[in-house]
């Protein structure tokens, strides 16, 4: 009886370029070759893992818009500056 959680065995030939790509492109992510590519036949992208300066750099953006958040009391044009902060973590996220 099969269950929908059993692993297969499937045997794929690439080329020494598609290979190479693919062990590349799997270590960025940080995944094995296997879990990358069943990402991507479950129609997710797998992302790159970023780098520890990545995520000092994120902390840093939003030490500084909780700081703007702060100040709106006293300068409401900081709300303008906490909006622009905001988008630019998730540009940083990739989500815009």
């Amino acid at each position: 009886m099969s269950t929908h959680d059993e692993k297969v065995c499937l045997k794929v030939r690439l080329t020494e370029e598609e290979k190479a790509k693919l062990e590349h492109d799997a270590a960025l992510c940080g995944l094995t070759q296997a879990e990358y590519f069943r990402q991507i036949c479950l129609g997710k992208r797998p992302r790159p893992k970023q780098p520890p300066e990545f995520w000092e750099l994120l902390d840093a953006v939003y030490e500084v818009h909780d700081k703007l958040e702060r100040l709106i009391v006293y300068c409401p044009e900081a709300a303008e500056e906490c909006l622009r902060f905001e988008r630019l973590v998730l540009l940083l996220q990739g989500v815009a």
